[in-house]
């Protein structure tokens, strides 16, 4: 009986620990793919690193909102901030929300582009 008991809370802990890194891991890659979106971003434009960032979100199946990823540029620096909530199932029947924010900056050399010639 003290060996069930054991194997089950085992197998509670596995689980809750592989949930929880999932949701990490997703967390870790939508900051990533932000930072990149800044950071190489210089020839775009707010709305289409914002753009960017939400269709990673989305390929990652995350619920992030349009005016949850606010992008802002000044010259050569970029800044995008995004908050979200993410919902983390780390026992059966037992969700935890959760919220989440990050904010990820890039400065470009690149301050215009140089004539046809």
């Amino acid at each position: 009986m003290k060996t069930l008991i054991k194997v089950v809370i085992a197998i509670a802990v596995l689980n809750a620990s592989v949930r929880g890194g999932a949701a990490a891991m997703r967390y870790f890659q939508l900051k990533q793919a932000a930072q990149d979106a800044v950071l190489f971003g210089a020839e775009s434009t707010p709305e289409q690193i914002q753009a960017q960032i939400l269709q990673k979100a989305n390929e990652l199946k995350l619920t992030v909102e349009p005016t949850n990823v606010v992008v802002a540029r000044d010259g050569g620096h970029t800044r995008a901030d995004t908050v979200y909530k993410a919902t983390v199932e780390y026992f059966p029947g037992q969700k935890y929300s959760m919220g989440l924010s990050f904010a990820v900056e890039g400065y470009s050399m690149v301050l215009a582009r140089p004539s046809g010639k």
